[in-house]
């Protein structure tokens, strides 16, 4: 029996060796197949099995895998989602803004157009400061696309680049993006029911996808779960207020700590108020890695189709020389709590944040100014093909084990967006 296998990526044909990993197979063969972590966290290399089988790479999704950790065990047929290519662009903050207390709202501005899918991500590079991946957004008022990228970011503390926002990183800073990349992008088309779930700043995808969607059909069913620790960092308010004008869409705003004494908004977190779901359903999950994983879960068992961005902190840098030492130091004692930088006439901490919402925002945010292609759902394996895939794990890839080795996991902060 030959140890080569034959692949196919959109038509394209090569041989690698039985155990190769698909993805380094496909790359030495000059095939492209997207990607970026190398770890089977980010999803930008997911590929459809559309015949034979894979060992290791299984993703949530049925006939889904990442490609760079999938072995190949069988001749392989992989269809590849046409995603917009991978690009480096220089750019400027133009602008930057406290949408909530440790959360700002950027405005960045690229020197030529950039095409991206809602739900995916860039990677950022300050002039000065490390690269860091954060997910674009619509605007507050429903815009996505355009020349001007949204990001929502909060500032965690010790963070490289978070921390600078508004001293060292202004308006008028220059950088760099490349992408973009990840698997969590709204698949245009679709008719089934959306459950959207945002904990954080993981929303910023969550309301990039809910604007296009309503955009393509303003009738689509569907459910909202955003999440906060505390009801200040609820920024999403004015938002969630105005979806919930369409007699379609679910809210359900979720806060961690409470109390909260408002009918609208639920304590604890999004897990426990997520909707019962069925395989029909379309879920995306983006934020915590916690809240993804305890949602992957639900979604398998219901048998839904699965999209998910966890996000992560960037590992601690240790600083060079004295100087570096010493401003670490100083950035790990207790930090005095920063007022609300929202100046507003009339403004009241003690209004409800719902009423005061509905004041902030336009009538109609969804506005028709972005049009996607159209890509084919992903066709499910059947229980015949997962059982002959587990039966060569048995009889070869196990066998071989010892002498395949994992490729080591990505840094944390190589996570998908929302990075310090």
């Amino acid at each position: 029996m030959s140890n080569f296998r034959t692949v196919t990526v959109k038509g394209r044909q090569f041989r690698v060796r039985a155990g190769d990993v698909l993805l380094d197979g496909a790359l030495a063969n000059g095939v492209e197949i997207p990607f970026d972590c190398r770890a089977g966290t980010c999803g930008t290399c997911m590929v459809h099995v559309a015949k034979g089988q894979t060992v290791c790479g299984e993703t949530h999704t049925q006939g889904m895998i990442y490609a760079c950790q999938a072995r190949v065990v069988s001749d392989l047929d992989v269809d590849v989602e046409d995603v917009p290519e991978i690009d480096i662009s220089k750019a400027r903050l133009v602008g930057l803004r406290e949408v909530a207390p440790d959360i700002m709202e950027l405005m960045i501005a690229p020197e030529k157009s950039i095409s991206y899918l809602p739900g995916q991500y860039f990677k950022f590079t300050f002039a000065g400061y490390p690269a860091r991946a954060y997910s674009p957004t619509a605007s507050f008022d429903g815009r996505i696309g355009g020349r001007v990228i949204h990001l929502n970011i909060k500032k965690v503390r010790g963070g490289r680049v978070t921390q600078a926002l508004g001293s060292g990183i202004r308006p008028g800073h220059r950088l760099r993006i490349q992408g973009p990349y990840g698997h969590a992008f709204l698949r245009p088309g679709g008719t089934g029911r959306l459950v959207l779930a945002g904990s954080g700043t993981g929303f910023a995808p969550i309301w990039a996808i809910a604007a296009m969607a309503l955009r393509e059909n303003r009738s689509r069913p569907m459910v909202i779960i955003a999440g906060a620790k505390k009801l200040p960092q609820l920024y999403m308010t004015p938002i969630l207020a105005q979806l919930a004008r369409l007699p379609n869409v679910a809210i359900v705003p979720t806060v961690e700590e409470g109390p909260i004494n408002h009918p609208s908004i639920r304590t604890g977190r999004i897990e426990p108020h997520m909707p019962t779901l069925t395989a029909s359903d379309v879920v995306y999950a983006c934020g915590s890695p916690r809240m993804v994983t305890a949602l992957a879960g639900m979604v398998e068992k219901a048998g839904a189709t699965f999209y998910a961005d966890p996000f992560d902190s960037a590992p601690h840098e240790a600083p060079s020389g004295i100087i570096g030492r010493i401003k670490t130091l100083v950035a790990r004692r207790p930090a005095e709590p920063e007022p609300s930088r929202d100046s507003g006439k009339g403004h009241d901490a003690s209004l409800d944040p719902f009423a005061r919402a509905l004041s902030l925002v336009p009538k109609d945010p969804i506005e028709d100014d972005m049009v996607l292609p159209r890509t084919a759902e992903p066709r499910r394996s059947t229980s015949a093909e997962r059982d002959h895939a587990l039966s060569l794990v048995r009889e070869r890839a196990l066998g071989e084990a010892g002498q395949l080795q994992e490729r080591p996991r990505r840094a944390a902060g190589q996570m998908a967006s929302g990075h310090v």
